[in-house]
C-alpha cells in the first residue's frame, strides 16, 4: 500500500514537473517565433527609416545588464542611432542562446514524460539525458561570451562607452569574450555521468528481461 501511494506520488510530481516544462518550452517558442520576426523586420526595413522614425519621436531608454539597470538621460537617448548590423547580430546570438536552452527543456520534458509512464532505466532516457549534458557542456564554454557579446553590442548601439570615459571617471572599457562557467560544466558531467548510469541500468534490465 505504501509503495502505490509512493508510485502515485513519484507520477504525480514528474506530471506536474513535465507540464511546467512545457510551459516553458511554449514559452520559448514563442520567444523564438518573435525574435525570427524581428529578425526578417531588422533585415528588410531600411537602417535611415529606422533612425528618422527615432528623431520623431519622444524616446526613453534604460539599459539592464547583470541586474543593474541604467535609465538614459533624454539627450542621450535621443541621439541613438539604429545600425542594423550591430541588431542583427544581436538577434542572431540571442536565437543561438535560447536554442540551446529549449535543447535542454525539450529534452527534460520528453524525460520526465518517460518517468510518469514509469520508465526509468532505458536507452532512450539515457539518450536525453546525455543531449542535456551536452547542451549544459556547450553553454558552460559559450555562455560568458554570449552574454558579454549581448552586453557589448548594448553598450555599443548606446555609445556608453564613449559616455561613461568621457565623464573622466572611467579610463577605458574592455569586454572578454572567453570564459568557462565552472558550474555549468560541472553540472553537464555530473548529467553525463548519471546518465552512463541510466544506459548500464538499461543494459541490465535488457538481460534480466532476456533470462527471465
Amino acid at each position: 500500500m505504501e509503495q502505490r501511494i509512493q508510485s502515485k506520488e513519484f507520477r504525480f510530481l514528474t506530471k506536474g514537473l513535465r507540464t511546467i516544462f512545457t510551459i516553458i518550452m511554449v514559452l520559448m517558442i514563442f520567444g523564438l517565433t518573435l525574435i525570427g520576426i524581428l529578425f526578417v523586420g531588422a533585415i528588410c526595413i531600411p537602417e535611415n527609416q529606422v533612425n528618422n522614425f527615432l528623431s520623431q519621436g519622444n524616446i526613453t531608454a534604460s539599459v539592464q545588464l547583470e541586474g543593474m539597470e541604467i535609465e538614459l538621460a533624454d539627450k542621450v537617448a535621443k541621439d541613438i542611432q539604429y545600425t542594423k548590423m550591430n541588431v542583427v547580430k544581436l538577434l542572431f546570438t540571442a536565437t543561438i542562446y535560447i536554442g540551446l536552452l529549449l535543447l535542454i527543456v525539450v529534452q527534460v520534458r520528453g524525460l520526465l514524460s518517460n518517468l510518469s509512464k514509469g520508465i526509468i532505466f532505458s536507452g532512450t532516457n539515457s539518450r536525453k539525458m546525455e543531449w542535456i549534458a551536452y547542451a549544459v557542456v556547450v553553454l558552460s564554454l559559450t555562455v560568458d561570451a554570449f552574454r558579454t557579446y549581448i552586453a557589448y553590442t548594448v553598450i555599443e548601439q548606446f555609445k556608453l562607452g564613449e559616455l561613461l570615459v568621457g565623464t573622466g571617471l572611467i579610463k577605458g572599457l574592455s569586454f572578454h569574450f572567453t570564459g568557462i562557467n565552472w558550474t555549468l560544466l560541472l553540472c553537464g558531467l555530473v548529467i553525463w555521468t548519471i546518465a552512463r548510469v541510466f544506459r548500464y541500468g538499461a543494459f541490465l534490465q535488457d538481460e534480466y528481461d532476456a533470462t527471465a
